[in-house]
């Protein structure tokens, strides 16, 4: 049982708490208190317990201390205290042959927001467990608060987004305005990426919470990259199934193609099951070119799907001549294709032949029997039998430099854009 000083005090830290709630103090300040009365360091991680929140500047300067999270091993957990529906756990983990012991509080009752993290801490009594698990209510309306306020940014900002990526606006200084109140500086030049999420397998309709789960993961990990790593100004949002990241750059030739490798490695490392393709537009001096960038970017991750690639970094500048493909008008698009290469489909379809392939793994290869041979892995005798039927199925010259460049330009539209969409 608490003595009447140790309630007092109780109510004292309550009252000092909810101060700190109502001027909207930064968790730091929540840290200090348990710093104060039970002399240990603090951190905080996320719901899904992948990154840290916030971290005490004494663990924050420890280079060892990334390799502990990452690679401690759990030898045990208990129950250590539980009190007004609430319970603390005692994990012990062993790292580098070392054992060491940690307190760990879930943030949130109906919904998980963090989890608290207290180590190096002296053996705690009744009094300190209760200190604890005040703190741990302030610090989960805390987050909560945190929350809401970014869910009222990002409603601010969908009607924004949707002006901006649909060009709906011309009004340059409206949008830079608009943009300030969902805290963002439109005024500043940008590099934008868009960034494709897909599973290594079918995700069932039944699992589509978890791909929401997955996709929250992801821009939780790009916050934390960016502020921590990157050290740049941003802007990250959510749009339909994609990611959409703006970084600040102060001119084109100053574009670190280190942060985004940096990031792709991220992902990769630590998001398993799912794969990322990032496709980078063209870079932004003002507002009213995003856009345009981000129709660049879809784009490239649409090339990267068709491709079938996966993981990949891709820029719009890459795309070569399929940048302008994509603008011309489908119909146009399938009388093109339609006049140079459908005697070759329909031979395909009649005879289950993949010899449309070989025509454009030999004209990619700059219409050389050896290297387009060693691409489909068979003999150059072979290839030069399929090239030749190809010549009489088409009824055309393949030395000729214009018919390579128009069949070659047929092949990426039917390939790359429209893909199975051809009626014939």
């Amino acid at each position: 049982m608490l003595n009447k000083d140790e309630l007092q005090d109780l109510f004292f830290i309550q009252h000092q708490l909810t101060d700190l709630l109502l001027n909207d103090s930064g968790l730091r300040s929540f840290a200090e208190v348990l710093n104060k009365n039970l002399s240990a360091d603090v951190y905080i991680f996320d719901r899904f317990q992948d990154d840290l929140i916030y971290a005490d500047q004494k663990i924050k300067k420890d280079k060892q201390f990334d390799d502990y999270l990452s690679k401690r091993e759990l030898k045990r957990k208990d129950s250590a205290f539980k009190c007004c529906r609430n319970e603390i756990f005692e994990y012990q983990y062993q790292w580098q042959q070392e054992d060491y012991t940690e307190l760990q509080l879930e943030l949130g009752r109906e919904e998980k927001v963090g989890v608290l993290t207290v180590s190096n801490y002296q053996e705690l009594n009744e009094y300190e467990y209760r200190i604890l698990i005040i703190v741990a209510q302030s610090l989960a309306l805390k987050l909560h608060q945190n929350k809401l306020v970014s869910e009222l940014a990002q409603k601010c900002s969908s009607e924004l987004i949707e002006d901006i990526l649909n060009n709906r606006i011309d009004d340059k200084s409206e949008l830079i305005q608009r943009g300030q109140l969902a805290n963002w500086d439109l005024d500043l030049n940008y590099q934008l990426y868009l960034f494709s999420i897909k599973p290594e397998k079918n995700i069932q309709t039944e699992d589509a919470y978890y791909f929401y789960e997955i996709k929250e993961r992801v821009m939780q990990r790009l916050h934390s990259l960016l502020q921590n790593e990157i050290s740049r100004k941003y802007i990250l949002f959510s749009y339909k199934k994609d990611i959409v990241l703006l970084i600040n750059y102060n001119s084109e030739s100053r574009i670190s193609e280190a942060d985004i490798d940096l990031i792709q490695e991220e992902l990769i490392e630590k998001i398993n099951k799912f794969y990322f393709n990032i496709g980078a537009g063209s870079f932004i001096t003002e507002v009213t070119q995003i856009a345009d960038s981000y129709q660049q970017a879809s784009y490239v991750l649409d090339f990267l799907e068709a491709t079938e690639r996966k993981n990949v970094v891709y820029n719009y500048s890459q795309l070569g001549i399929m940048r302008l493909l994509w603008q011309i008008n489908q119909e146009e698009l399938k009388e093109f294709t339609t006049e140079y290469l459908a005697k070759l489909i329909k031979y395909d379809k009649g005879n289950s032949t993949e010899w449309l392939d070989t025509l454009g793994v030999y004209l990619e290869e700059g219409g050389s029997i050896q290297q387009a041979a060693k691409r489909l892995f068979i003999h150059p005798n072979t290839m030069s039998y399929r090239v030749k039927r190809i010549k009489e199925i088409l009824g055309i010259d393949l030395q000729e430099q214009e018919v390579q460049l128009n069949l070659l330009a047929a092949y990426k539209i039917c390939r790359y854009i429209l893909e199975d969409d051809l009626d014939l």
